[in-house]
């Protein structure tokens, strides 16, 4: 400060309230390209948020089809049989272990 003024001798310390006082103040040392280049940042911030929107709901919604379809497999395979595993011959005449061997293997 001036010995004989109220208020701050330089722009520096001009105490900046509003973003608008910022940027008035990067346009007044920097210029006008330098101003374009922080909106340009700003702008593919931006831009960057909104492709990540949706790439993020995809995200989510393959977890949950993939963690159904682990559902499903794990119920698959630890549910036993309901029936006869073997859907081409008759448990009830095929009883001994390799019995469809000997019906169709000659000796």
């Amino acid at each position: 400060m001036t010995p004989g003024s109220a208020g701050p001798s330089t722009p520096d310390a001009v105490a900046l309230n509003t973003a608008a006082g910022l940027l008035r103040m990067l346009l007044e040392r920097n210029g006008t390209w330098v101003l374009c280049k922080v909106f340009a940042a700003f702008a593919l911030f931006l831009l960057l948020h909104m492709v990540r929107i949706p790439l993020i709901l995809l995200v989510r919604v393959l977890a949950g089809v993939i963690g159904e379809l682990d559902g499903y497999t794990t119920r698959q395979i630890t549910t036993p049989p309901r029936g006869p595993i073997n859907h081409y011959y008759d448990p009830a005449t095929t009883t001994a272990a390799g019995s469809w061997e000997r019906t169709r293997v000659r000796t």
